[in-house]
């Protein structure tokens, strides 16, 4: 089974501060998808869909991403507005439209996926509710990741890090008593980080559009490619983790 992990698009009308326009920032991630082989049984988009939060921007991501044809399953990020969101994509099936946890199956794979939006904040949070949601839908006898956009912990990046998932302890309490529980999967650093937390593998995802800076000092970006995760899993294998560009490259057999 596959799942393609895109993160942090922030569509709006306009370009970005960046420079970069993001819906055609978007249209690259989509056909770099569309040439993996195999395809991804299920595009995991977490957080961050829009920049602006406005309906429109959700109706027309919405309308992409039925045209592309593969399951989807979103997470809200912290520039995302959750009641636009739940308007554009009413079969997302999510728990509460106050919170947009999901639990996803396929095949052995469990996705549980949490909503660590803070309404007018940067940073996230995991809180008690959260810890009864997960309580209430982690399965037994599965393989599971936990996927949220804010990460729980530090990565070095100090900006970010300012703004992670506040409660992460609450969160590596949780993890510490699931071995099931494989890895967690994040956004919002908009970059590729993997690092150990709580025992667990820990991933967060390039963004389609332009990538936060790996240095010390002020909070800033960068034009690095965008890029997405392509994770793999196989039975009796443990998960895999790829880092692709939006950008392809040719490929180029070795002469025999």
């Amino acid at each position: 089974m596959r799942i393609v992990q895109l993160s942090d698009l922030h569509l709006r009308l306009a370009p970005l501060c960046s420079g970069v326009d993001p819906w055609l920032a978007w249209q690259a991630a989509l056909a770099r998808v569309a040439g993996l082989d195999p395809a991804p049984d299920l595009l995991l988009l977490s957080g961050d869909l829009a920049d602006d939060g406005a309906a429109r921007t959700y109706a027309r991501l919405a309308g992409s991403l039925a045209a592309a044809g593969w399951p989807h399953a979103l997470l809200p990020g912290n520039h995302d507005a959750r009641a636009a969101l739940c308007a554009a994509f009413p079969g997302q099936g999510w728990t509460d439209e106050n919170r947009l946890c999901r639990r996803v199956d396929r095949g052995e794979l469990t996705l549980l996926l949490l909503d660590t939006l803070v309404p007018g904040e940067e940073w996230g949070e995991f809180g008690d509710a959260h810890r009864a949601w997960l309580d209430a839908h982690c399965p037994d006898g599965r393989r599971v990741v936990v996927a949220m956009h804010h990460p729980p912990c530090a990565l070095g990046i100090a900006g970010m890090d300012r703004i992670a998932c506040r409660g992460g302890e609450l969160l590596a309490g949780w993890l510490a008593g699931k071995p099931q529980v494989e890895a967690v999967w994040c956004g919002h650093v908009h970059r590729p980080v993997a690092t150990v937390f709580a025992g667990k593998m820990l991933l967060t995802a390039p963004a389609t559009v332009h990538q936060i800076a790996l240095q010390d000092g002020p909070l800033a970006w960068t034009a690095e490619p965008p890029g997405l995760l392509v994770h793999d899993l196989a039975p009796g294998f443990p998960l895999r983790s790829h880092y692709l560009p939006v950008a392809a490259a040719p490929v180029v057999p070795y002469a025999d």
